[in-house]
């Protein structure tokens, strides 16, 4: 059996909508990417409703296309409770690293 492709896109920093085109921009490609997709937030300080909609989108795009749903990487525990508060903690796998993700990912069929 082959193993599935895994695509990391690793996002650091601040974000909100002064980053919201560099946001689609690095997404984007990942819409119709076959193979599992790690978003990696664990660097990311602080998120605002831009990167939840930008997640969302990208989610639903995916699952759309019969695609796995994207997983994601998360150290900041203003990012995880933003998550938490917008419900998307559970339509979401969510890792503490990214060795971590991986090697679930990998098991994914």
């Amino acid at each position: 059996m082959k193993q599935m492709e895994t695509r990391v896109i690793q996002l650091d920093g601040d974000w909100d909508i002064a980053r919201r085109d560099e946001l689609e921009r690095l997404l984007r490609p990942a819409y119709d990417s076959p193979g599992n997709l790690i978003i990696d937030m664990y660097a990311v300080n602080y998120a605002d409703s831009t990167i939840l909609a930008a997640l969302i989108v990208l989610r639903n795009r995916r699952r759309s296309k019969g695609l796995p749903l994207p997983s994601l990487v998360i150290g900041s525990r203003q990012v995880r409770r933003l998550l938490s508060i917008a419900g998307l903690s559970e339509a979401f796998s969510l890792y503490g690293s990214l060795e971590e993700a991986k090697a679930r990912e990998s098991l994914t069929p």
